[in-house]
């Protein structure tokens, strides 16, 4: 049995979010004095001197490898704590595209169409690996990447599949794409038209997937990626994948 592989991104200060991530670290020797007030102890007590360290950390859901439930894209949707937590594990289909330049995947679609249909019953995700994950941290990551065309996501959705993921930094593409496309259209399905769709027909997104370079020619993969039990439209999860074909 092959070991599993981490495929999520690290959290940390100053990697490049538009949202800065804050940590403010209580340390060892800090956190002791905080333990021993209202106690007859004092710090030199304690083993070597010194506690336990805490941290507190300030960020958005949405940062990191997380995974969106329908409340992120309807007011009327469902959380994440109350999603089935069986949509987050078994085995999901991967389809890489590091060839097409565009705002979005470019797929054969016959061949998208077979492939989903050749494991339908069998996995409920769908993975796309764009090359975005080598990226991450860095400021392009976040301005320049490929989103999934809705219409993929209707495909899988038609077919069983609730689960769809991309490495990218969002299901659709970069917001200055859409609002650009937006302003010579004035047609409001180009914004987030993915996120959108799951107002209609409910499912989840994982994004900002990582270290997937040994994955990228699979066609087939066992995954595990709990989502935290908060009470929001999104949650961070650690996923873990191994290679089934």
């Amino acid at each position: 049995m092959k070991n599993y592989t981490c495929i999520s991104t690290a959290l940390y200060p100053g990697n490049g979010e538009p949202i800065s991530i804050q940590v403010d670290t209580l340390s060892h020797v800090d956190g002791v004095a905080h333990l021993c007030k209202g106690f007859d102890i004092s710090p030199e007590d304690w083993p070597d001197g010194y506690g336990i360290s805490n941290e507190m950390v300030t960020l958005s859901t949405h940062q990191g490898t997380h995974i969106d439930a329908p409340l992120h894209y309807s007011p009327d949707g469902s959380d994440i704590v109350a999603a089935d937590i069986n949509h987050f594990m078994g085995q999901a289909v991967i389809f890489t595209d590091r060839i097409s330049c565009g705002p979005e995947v470019e797929l054969n679609w016959q061949d998208y169409l077979q492939r989903l249909e050749c494991y339908t019953g069998r996995a409920h995700a769908v993975f796309f690996i764009t090359g975005a994950y080598e990226r991450y941290g860095e400021s392009s990551y976040f301005t320049e990447f490929k989103g999934i065309p809705a219409h993929y996501v209707e495909a899988a959705l038609d077919r069983g599949y609730t689960l769809i993921g991309t490495d990218a930094f969002s299901i659709d593409p970069p917001f200055a794409v859409m609002s650009r496309a937006y302003v010579e259209t004035r047609d409001p399905s180009i914004l987030w038209p993915a996120h959108v769709l799951g107002r209609k027909r409910p499912y989840y997104q994982i994004e900002r997937l990582a270290n997937l370079r040994d994955f990228e020619t699979a066609k087939l993969i066992d995954f595990i990626a709990l989502p935290i039990k908060l009470h929001c439209g999104a949650a961070w999860a650690r996923a873990v994948a191994r290679i089934v074909e």
